[in-house]
């Protein structure tokens, strides 16, 4: 199985589902251009956000595991049909492998932390930029690509939050007679 191959691409994105759930969805819908990639991206960076939190469970605990197996399916689905190709084992295998690498990647952690004696974030930052890399390069799009629309969905984010914002802050003050 060549790098560039279907299969191949297709599974690379459901290995880094593994690593954040929200990762392979937002990537396909970037590189479609899909409605909903502004939110896909804005959900990709706060999971990228949470990650880091301390009290975050492991993503390998069940109940993490199975968005990611559920997104490993959805990603290398999507992704072979892209490429004009359906085969329903092949995304059978993206939920595999999405679990698999978010079973093992919190014990490559914890020996990196170990041995390295390196801060947590500082391994998942790593982490984030090798799975952004890995995965931008699987649907055709440079890292340069993937921070335009993080600040488009940012932005726009901004642009509808200032509204609601000010409207609450309103509401919340005290009535003038």
């Amino acid at each position: 199985m060549s790098q560039n191959s279907p299969m191949e691409r297709a599974l690379r994105l459901a290995a880094i589902t593994g690593l954040k759930a929200t990762y392979g969805p937002a990537l396909i819908s970037a590189a479609q251009n899909r409605p909903e990639r502004q939110a896909l991206a804005m959900a990709a960076m706060g999971e990228m956000l949470i990650d880091k939190l301390p009290f975050m469970p492991s993503r390998s605990r069940l109940p993490l595991l199975i968005p990611r197996a559920f997104a490993g399916y959805w990603t290398a689905k999507q992704s072979l049909e892209r490429d004009g190709q359906n085969d329903p084992n092949a995304a059978a295998m993206g939920a595999v492998v999405a679990a698999g690498v978010a079973i093992t990647a919190p014990l490559v952690r914890k020996a990196l932390r170990v041995v390295l004696g390196l801060p947590d974030a500082v391994i998942g930052a790593a982490e984030d930029y090798i799975a952004l890399k890995i995965g931008s390069q699987a649907v055709g799009l440079s890292m340069d690509d993937l921070q335009k629309i993080g600040l488009e969905a940012f932005h726009n984010m901004v642009d509808k939050a200032g509204p609601l914002a000010e409207d609450i802050r309103h509401r919340l003050e005290p009535a003038h007679s």
